[in-house]
């Protein structure tokens, strides 16, 4: 280079030193103005990011778009409003879900027990089914991927897990181990089993049994009819399409024969079970209800090794199944998931897991607009809290790569009923002593049974279906005033053989085979003690009534009032209302007057109307009503129940 050019060249020297100090000084001015947060993110590590720039929105907290608009109202009204169904329903499945196992959230009781008990499961189910459950915790899969139990779509509360095989193993093998409460097999006697094989296939008759029992009151079956898979029963217990292929033969026995020997709390009452009974049942379940290609895609499992079984506790705990279950000698952690309890107020910063050198958790300020996404290495996290939520809940490894949160199931209308649920959460309630909190608070009844009855209370499970001054179940009436509504005499007639009442009605009161000691002392309970204070059952004498007043009644009913439209007399009559077939065996004379005064005043929220009964017509309905008198059932429900269960 010539000695001119090279002069030319240093001249610029000066004047590029000088921009390079105006965009250095340009730097340190930018980064004292925002606190040096790009010196202190290069100091920690590399993390691509989108900052949202100021002036994008003109509030902090915008609006919740229309379709969420009721997460609004949950801020400040902890209690259901008939006005914010979908938020009602978002909190349910909050519950339903079990989102408090892992997570803090604002008005949600965390309960004693949110999934089943496993202490002894190696007892009840095989390791290939308990590997098969956590691979897919559903039933069956359909070729199209949709959930299915022969074609019916279920709504199982487990959500799926993205495990490997090597962590499948290793699960199975330690909750195959588990069996604190070792099960003994029941023989049964050779008479038993030499009779039943008499009359034909057990499981044939055990089928027929099992519908007489109404098992389906309380457990759901995929049935066929009409060339459709539907789904029949309560959902107070399990599905049992399949159960027969699911439990071991040995579990079932004891658990039919006692249920609160291997789960204290269950719902499930404790039957009188002969033994031709027993064994015919629990054949039906173990030959009818399964399905032969339900584990075929389980690889050879073999027996557990030590190792699989040190690494399945290992992620027992880890992977947070000890928020929800519940194993001997393993406590769960505090704290698992993230508090939720205000995450609706959107201010932050919420600390996020980064995925860097250094591990560190990275602030974010979430907004209620789409404005933005914020990247985290390999994870793109929307800054829109709504997608957010959506993204976690439904996909929670695109947004979190190392996540221990499952994988959930739900339609995209429960997923936004979620959502607005989870916008709700405000935050602890108003402290201030100006100003009251909008809490209207949930009733919590209870109810103590005493006596000789306090067992058998517990023994069937009566308050799983029925209610007891407000404490209980919703799927049968409340026996709240059954002492005024009932006669005595009829009470322990139907608990020992129960008719139904409503025929057509899927979900009916089981047979417990009960004791004509054990239906008296319930029946003399329920006389005694739980009764209406305004509706005294010896108040009138039946006597009182005239064959005369008893025809005018039939009169009024059949031609005035046409009561048959809703109910049931004979072969005639609706179905709206309960048959009244055997009304004067049943009700008390004191109960038919007042109900037919003012039935909402004794049950509110019935379906039966008030009429404009005058006092003679009220007296000559419920003559009428008392000359409707059926013969006692000769026999048990064997040989007088409809078959249920889909036959």
């Amino acid at each position: 280079m010539s000695s001119e050019k090279l002069q030319k060249a240093l001249s610029w020297v000066p004047y590029v030193f000088a921009v390079c100090i105006a965009v250095l000084l340009i730097l340190i001015f930018w980064q004292v103005r925002t606190d040096w947060r790009a010196w202190k993110q290069y100091k920690r590590g590399p993390v691509r990011s989108v900052v949202m720039r100021p002036g994008i929105l003109a509030w902090k907290q915008p609006v919740l778009p229309t379709q969420y608009v009721q997460g609004s109202c949950g801020a400040c009204h902890r209690d259901d409003l008939h006005e914010t169904p979908r938020l009602n329903h978002g909190r349910l499945l909050i519950v339903k879900f079990n989102c408090i196992g892992c997570h803090q959230l604002q008005d949600i009781d965390r309960p004693a027990m949110l999934g089943p008990d496993l202490t002894s499961v190696g007892t009840k189910v095989s390791r290939q089914w308990i590997y098969k459950w956590l691979k897919e915790p559903r039933t069956l899969t359909d070729s199209d991927g949709n959930v299915t139990v022969d074609g019916v779509d279920t709504d199982p509360r487990m959500p799926k897990f993205q495990l490997s095989d090597q962590e499948l193993r290793a699960l199975s093998a330690y909750l195959s181990v588990q069996r604190a409460k070792p099960v003994a097999p029941y023989r049964f006697s050779p008479r038993v089993v030499a009779a039943v094989a008499k009359k034909g296939d057990a499981a044939d008759q055990g089928q027929i049994r099992f519908n007489q029992m109404f098992c389906v009151t309380c457990h759901a079956l995929a049935v066929d009819r009409a060339g459709e898979t539907t789904l029949i029963g309560g959902d107070i217990g399990p599905e049992l399409t399949k159960v027969g292929s699911k439990v071991k033969p040995e579990w079932l026995v004891a658990w039919l024969r006692d249920p609160q020997s291997y789960l204290q709390h269950t719902k499930m009452p404790q039957f009188q079970w002969s033994d031709q009974d027993l064994y015919e049942v629990t054949q039906y379940i173990l030959k009818r209800l399964t399905d032969p290609d339900l584990l075929k895609d389980v690889p050879q499992l073999g027996a557990p090794t030590d190792a699989e079984i040190q690494l399945g506790r290992q992620l027992f705990v880890e992977k947070g199944c000890a928020e929800c279950h519940v194993i001997r000698g393993v406590t769960p952690r505090s704290n698992f998931g993230p508090d939720l309890s205000a995450f609706g107020m959107a201010a932050g910063p919420y600390l996020v897991q980064v995925k860097v050198a250094r591990k560190q958790r990275e602030p974010l300020h979430f907004v209620k607009g789409n404005v933005s996404q914020l990247d985290i290495s390999v994870s793109k996290v929307p800054k829109f809290m709504i997608s957010y939520i959506q993204a976690k809940v439904t996909d929670p490894v695109s947004v979190s790569p190392e996540t221990h949160m499952p994988q959930f199931h739900m339609s995209q209308a429960d997923l936004d009923d979620l959502t607005i649920a989870l916008l709700s959460m405000s935050g602890p309630p108003i402290t201030s002593s100006t100003q009251k909190p909008l809490i209207v608070p949930r009733p919590h009844p209870e109810f103590h049974a005493d006596g000789q009855f306090q067992q058998l209370y517990h023994r069937y499970k009566c308050y799983v279906c029925h209610s007891f001054n407000g404490y209980g179940g919703t799927l049968a009436p409340s026996l709240s005033y059954e002492g005024s509504r009932s006669q005595h005499e009829w009470l322990i007639e139907f608990l020992q053989n129960p008719q139904t009442l409503r025929p057509t009605l899927t979900v009916r009161m089981p047979e417990f085979n009960m004791s004509k000691e054990d239906a008296t002392t319930i029946a003399d309970y329920l006389s005694a003690s739980l009764r209406n204070p305004h509706v005294n059952p010896t108040a009138i004498d039946e006597k009182e009534f005239t064959p005369q007043m008893a025809e005018r009644g039939k009169q009024l009913y059949e031609a005035k009032y046409q009561c048959q439209s809703c109910h049931t007399i004979g072969a005639s009559g609706g179905y709206v209302g309960p048959s009244l077939n055997n009304a004067g065996n049943w009700l008390t004379p004191a109960w038919m007057e007042a109900w037919l005064h003012d039935p909402q005043a004794l049950v509110p929220g019935t379906i039966e109307p008030r009429h404009s009964f005058t006092e003679d017509e009220i007296r000559d309905l419920t003559a009428y009503l008392l000359t409707l008198k059926q013969a006692p059932a000769s026999g048990s429900a064997a040989s007088t129940a409809v078959a249920g269960g889909g036959q």
